[in-house]
């Protein structure tokens, strides 16, 4: 894409190029933070490594941003000067490029791993930017019109910013402690509070180690003075309900 850039003088082949790389360098990070994940907890790190995918999902958020300012100035440029663009080269390069992006996006989409979803969005993008580049080079090779290539760049800078937000308004969240999403921490408390003996909870707290790992802690108040062995039912009740919903490291 690279050459075929400088053969063409499309930018759109350009960009999609470094979105290309961009997506290269997310893979590298998404490994990397996934084998740090897997790594068994430590005497320092009580918790283990799990935030490592945290941490990527922030690398790869904040890179697709600088990928798409770039991208993003030089079309501007491009749209104010535009330059004669072979589009029929074009949109047979960009055919060729879709087909690994392709094969990434069908790999990866099942994953609700916050890492593997960042790399999918990542090869989401890259492959619909070069169907726009393909269009683009359709259109510029019928009309002759080169301002379709700056247009096309702006349309794959639009899908890098909406990619990157996405990514890190999940990690913000994360980082915050907040609640996963898709479980009510009132409903948790009231499945909790519906188990035979329990009158109620209080100083529960439900929060997001990463995408894939939740905890809950909290205090049961159980009816009657029970003894050692109830009180001991009662907590694996508990956590058997809470592991059916979703939450599965509970004290």
């Amino acid at each position: 894409e690279v050459v075929g850039s400088v053969k063409t003088s499309s930018l759109a082949l350009l960009s999609d190029a470094s979105h290309a790389f961009s997506d290269l360098v997310a893979l590298t990070i998404t490994l990397f933070a996934l084998r740090m994940a897997a790594r068994p907890p430590s005497a320092k790190h009580t918790f283990g490594f799990h935030r490592a995918e945290v941490l990527g999902a922030l690398i790869n958020g904040l890179l697709l941003l600088v990928m798409a300012g770039s991208i993003g100035f030089t079309a501007w440029q491009r749209w104010e000067s535009p330059r004669e663009v072979n589009g029929g080269l074009v949109s047979i390069i960009g055919l060729i490029s879709i087909a690994p992006s392709l094969f990434a996006v069908v790999r990866l989409r099942r994953s609700k791993n916050l890492n593997i979803k960042s790399a999918f969005l990542h090869a989401l993008g890259d492959t619909l930017s070069s169907v726009v580049v393909v269009v683009s080079g359709v259109v510029i090779a019928l009309t002759g019109l080169a301002r379709f290539d700056a247009l096309a760049s702006l349309v794959v800078v639009a899908l890098l910013i909406i990619g990157a937000l996405r990514m890190l308004w999940q990690v913000f969240h994360i980082l915050l402690e907040a609640a996963p999403a898709g479980i009510n921490p009132e409903k948790i408390s009231r499945l909790v509070c519906g188990l035979p003996g329990v009158r109620s909870t209080h100083d529960t707290h439900l929060w997001t180690l990463c995408s894939d790992v939740i905890y809950f802690t909290g205090h049961l108040v159980i009816d009657g003075q029970p003894d050692l062995k109830k009180a001991q039912e009662t907590i694996t009740q508990a956590t058997k309900l809470l592991d059916k919903n979703g939450v599965h490291h509970a004290t």
